[in-house]
């Protein structure tokens, strides 16, 4: 599923905007001149032209009848942002890489290449080390692209920091990318906590990195895959998956959450709702694995209801994977002292056999023959009982049933009125004959 959601967000076109220090070429400057006044008018006519689809043919003409033009940077910035405006993504990242050889380290080439390369769905490793190499050098030119003194003066302050920024964010984010394809699952979580704290919008970035944090294997970092997984989800604001991704992504939440923590349908919505409102968990939070919980609920029985503990412990065993040596450890020998609800006991008084329910309230799993019990002692179902020192002498597994003889009932019985004494019949008096 993961792979099959990778491959299908890819599909998902993501374009930055140009970044406040690169505007598109201008009319020809006067230290440049177009070699006649056919290319002058070419040049300009593709500057006016705003649809990408009329604009291309005009630049592949202008590419075949001038291949040497004095504006071949220019006419690499115009195919750039032309490819990138039709969506044809392969073909922007392969222009920026010309005007990158060109123009060595050009800023705008890196930032498309940087920007584009994670959304390629390419398996090269070239074009993943043509996407490091850009992101690096976004990293290294930002302080200089946006110096304070090379501010226009039509640009705000915000929006020069804002284009610095987003220099950085797509550096990090290509950056963490390559090196999840790479499987440097490591640089990759440091690359993506980066892009999350300078973007916290970015759910694309929060499935990622629940990706590459999964992959780790840490059971200390659970909880950050998890949480990663539910912002992805959950979060629906600006920079989200798109409806599809997120109910996909919520499907593969549900699974994994059930898997490592159990099903817990109030918890998993809990966690959707704080992943909702922030990229990254809180410092104290700890998503508990299935393991943990059920030690916990045992520590609690053992504490609240240590004989069902006890019953709890000796059935486990017995269907766990070494139930055989766990029965032979436990046959012919007194079991621990115990409580269950009866469901029958014949006879009603002082019972010959009882049928227990231990772990849950009408479920037979225990019959004991020949208890010990006081004279009048009746057991009615649904009764609780307690008992003792009975020896465990057959069991089997479907239905589980474990019997066992003798021991001792210590509580639960209700004492029988004693049997209604019967009036002693009277016989009629016989007449006596009169002696003749």
């Amino acid at each position: 599923m993961l792979k099959k959601l990778t491959y299908g967000l890819l599909a998902m076109i993501f374009l930055w905007p140009a970044p406040p220090g690169w505007s598109a070429p201008q009319a020809p400057a006067a230290q440049k001149q177009p070699k006649d006044r056919e290319e002058y008018d070419l040049y300009n006519s593709i500057l006016k032209e705003t649809d990408p689809a009329k604009r291309l043919p005009l630049l592949d003409q202008w590419k075949q009848k001038y291949p040497d033009t004095a504006f071949k940077e220019e006419r690499l910035q115009i195919y750039m942002q032309t490819y990138q405006q039709a969506g044809q993504v392969a073909k922007a990242v392969e222009a920026a890489s010309e005007l990158n050889a060109l123009s060595p380290n050009n800023f705008s080439a890196n930032f498309t290449i940087a920007s584009l390369t994670p959304f390629l769905g390419s398996a090269d490793p070239k074009v993943w080390e043509n996407g490091a190499k850009a992101a690096n050098g976004l990293l290294e030119t930002a302080d200089q692209q946006f110096a304070p003194e090379k501010k226009p003066a039509n640009v705000s302050d915000a929006d020069w920091a804002n284009g610095k920024k987003a220099a950085q964010i797509v550096a990090h984010q290509a950056l963490g990318w390559v090196a999840m394809v790479q499987k440097k699952n490591e640089d990759a979580e440091k690359e993506f906590l980066k892009t999350l704290e300078l973007s916290p919008n970015a759910a694309q970035v929060s499935f990622w990195l629940g990706n590459v944090v999964l992959a780790q294997k840490n059971p200390d970092k659970n909880t950050l895959a998890l949480f990663s997984y539910a912002r992805a989800a959950a979060y629906d604001g600006p920079g989200a998956l798109p409806p599809a991704g997120r109910q996909q992504m919520d499907a593969y939440l549900a699974k994994v959450y059930r898997s490592y923590h159990g099903d817990d349908p109030k918890g998993l919505a809990d966690l959707k709702n704080l992943a909702k409102a922030s990229p990254l968990p809180p410092a104290d939070l700890k998503i508990k694995s299935h393991a943990e919980v059920e030690a916990e609920k045992e520590e609690e029985l053992r504490k609240t209801n240590p004989k069902l503990a006890a019953f709890v412990a000796i059935k486990e065993g017995l269907t766990g994977a070494d139930s055989t040596n766990f029965w032979g450890s436990m046959k012919g020998h007194a079991m621990p002292p115990l409580r269950g609800t009866v469901v029958s006991a014949k006879p009603a008084v002082k019972p010959k056999v009882v049928v227990l329910a231990m772990s849950q309230s009408t479920t037979a799993e225990v019959t004991i023959t020949d208890p010990e019990t006081s004279a009048r002692c009746k057991l009615d179902p649904g009764a609780v009982v307690e008992f003792e020192s009975s020896e465990a002498t057959e069991f089997t597994p479907g239905p589980f049933m474990i019997k066992m003889e003798g021991g001792k009932i210590t509580s639960g019985c209700t004492e029988a009125p004693p049997p209604a004494r019967k009036a002693p019949v009277r016989k009629a008096p016989v007449a006596k004959k009169k002696a003749g």
